[in-house]
């Protein structure tokens, strides 16, 4: 069973025991997992403590030329290594690397456009390769890979990447059985102000259905057209929940579910 395990920036602190506690269990369970993190509330942080006020667009952080290597050093440095640090100290044998380690996550800039716009974002970018022999060799090691989601350009200068994105991409160039989203909601919601309102089950098919109708706005559509195109690449399931159910992971081995929304073929 391979498993991509994708958690927000928001979840990650030094004292983090759930999450590795969870991944243990599930290298016992004989799972091949790979975790993808994010870090988007400490990159803030510390750009503002820097004296630079972060701009987003549409979600995405515009990433000047000379503030990439500040966002790398937080990425792929003080973050990946704390998450990897509590790994370790939990038993779990992880080693964590970036995109532009081994030639394993190759990108472009990406371009976002308003209309005959195109907004400039700087060194913000898309998976557009995925060479996942880094993965295998670590896994037949022994090693759960952690990644951070800084991407190479073709001529493998860094690119800024969303984690979701780059979990999502991972997921299908390996054929995941899941693709699990942690982040600060608990799941697709019919409505935004309600988390009662949670989709617990989503087909497909029905997606388009539900942006008809009205059912989802905003950010969400985007990211749930994104990941119907991820279950028809071939990724056997994406789960979306909230940081919490982090605990529940162990439950993929029975193949059984969490508090969430699951999205299915």
């Amino acid at each position: 069973m391979k498993i991509v395990v994708k958690v927000s920036g928001k979840l990650l602190s030094p004292e983090e025991q759930t999450l590795p506690q969870a991944i243990k269990e599930l290298r016992d369970g004989g799972a091949r997992v790979v975790v993808v993190h994010g870090g988007g509330p400490q990159l803030t942080e510390i750009m503002e403590q820097m004296g630079k006020k972060p701009q987003f667009v549409e979600g995405l952080r515009i990433t000047p030329p000379e503030e990439m290597d500040i966002i790398e050093m937080v990425l792929s440095g003080l973050l990946n290594k704390m998450l990897v640090g509590a790994f370790l100290r939990s038993g779990v044998p992880a080693c964590g690397i970036s995109g532009r380690d081994a030639f394993f996550l190759e990108g472009e800039r990406h371009v976002l456009k308003k209309g005959a716009e195109e907004i400039e974002l700087g060194r913000v970018g898309n998976v557009q390769r995925v060479n996942p022999k880094i993965l295998w060799t670590l896994w037949e090691s022994g090693f759960v890979p952690v990644v951070s989601p800084v991407c190479g350009d073709s001529n493998w200068h860094a690119l800024n990447v969303n984690a979701d994105w780059v979990a999502a991409h991972v997921a299908c160039a390996l054929q995941a059985d899941f693709l699990v989203l942690f982040s600060d909601v608990p799941g697709v919601l019919k409505d935004p102000k309600d988390p009662q309102s949670l989709l617990e089950v989503l087909r497909v098919q029905e997606v388009e259905n539900l942006i008809a109708e009205g059912r989802i706005s905003g950010g969400m559509i985007p990211k749930l057209r994104f990941m119907a195109e991820v279950i028809e690449s071939g990724v056997g399931e994406v789960l979306i929940g909230e940081g919490s159910e982090v605990v529940h992971l162990p439950r993929l081995l029975r193949k059984e579910g969490f508090r969430g929304t699951r999205i299915l073929p």
